[in-house]
């Protein structure tokens, strides 16, 4: 009895979500504010991206920092020692920036970036805020 209780809410559940997606016409809502169906499609996944780590962060951040923490602290020592070598001007390269990059020049183009791609971050910030507030 309650198997078959707990089918019909998921099927009353799917058939609200159907309705919902079939009502909301995202082309037109989205040339309505200036922007394609594309761009709102991208905002919305950016922003569950951004609420999903924030619930995470949220939750978990006690364990995040101390693994950050740790991990930092052990490869620093592992450098000092001259057990571990970091090639730092490969580094830059593979994440792709410039071999003799400084932090400033990192630092301005993660902002170019975001300047670019103002909707993504807006969204994937608002997301993120959000899921922490809820975590």
């Amino acid at each position: 009895m309650e198997a078959v209780n707990n089918s019909n809410i998921f099927k009353t559940f799917v058939e609200w979500i159907k309705e919902v997606w079939e009502k909301i016409n995202i082309k037109e809502w989205a040339e309505s504010i200036g922007g394609t169906s594309s761009e709102a499609v991208q905002a919305s996944i950016y922003f569950g991206v951004g609420f999903a780590i924030g619930f995470l962060f949220k939750k978990y951040f006690k364990f995040l920092i101390s693994c950050l923490l740790i991990s930092i602290f052990l490869i620093l020592i592992l450098e000092y020692n001259k057990i571990l070598e970091i090639d730092w001007q490969a580094f830059n390269v593979w994440i792709g920036f410039e071999p003799t990059a400084d932090l400033g020049v990192i630092l301005n183009s993660i902002f170019d970036w975001i300047k670019d791609n103002l909707l993504v971050s807006v969204s994937s910030t608002v997301g993120f805020l959000i899921g922490y507030k809820l975590g």
